[in-house]
């Protein structure tokens, strides 16, 4: 009898486990954008085992990102009637959605050197081994998706 309790106990362990882990990457998958791009930066910083500074950069770059990503999508929601009508339509606008397609890029164009700036103050402070650990990070993400 004594023998057979113990073998109940891994199984029930490994079942508690198993829903612990289910309950995880369920909660993970109701973060708002904005808690995934925290989350994604506060991993970035323990994998690379980031000081103050360096985590205040890329809280910076993280933060510019958040306030971005807000400002496109109440874009995004002023548009969304305007591109229901154009759905509907007859005909699609071509010379309307040239013109989105060109506002959208020039509001992305005009984002790039902010970010190529914060993102460079951010590289000067990397130690040889944490740009190391970002190149092997990239090939590895490149031989993934290859």
């Amino acid at each position: 009898m004594r023998h057979t309790h113990r073998r109940k106990w891994p199984r029930i362990l490994g079942m508690l486990l198993a829903l612990g882990g289910i309950g995880v990457i369920a909660a993970g998958c109701n973060r708002s954008p904005e808690e995934k791009m925290t989350a994604i930066s506060e991993k970035i910083a323990d994998k690379l085992d980031f000081n103050d500074q360096q985590k205040g950069l890329l809280g910076d770059i993280t933060n510019e990102l958040k306030k971005d990503f807000a400002e496109e999508k109440s874009i995004r929601n002023a548009k969304k009637e305007e591109f229901k009508n154009m759905l509907l339509s007859d005909d699609l606008d071509k010379t309307k959605i040239k013109t989105l397609i060109k506002e959208r890029q020039a509001r992305m164009d005009s984002k790039v050197d902010k970010y190529l700036d914060k993102v460079a103050a951010l590289h000067k402070t990397l130690t040889p081994e944490q740009k190391k650990e970002i190149l092997d990070k990239v090939e590895k993400f490149h031989r993934w998706h290859e």
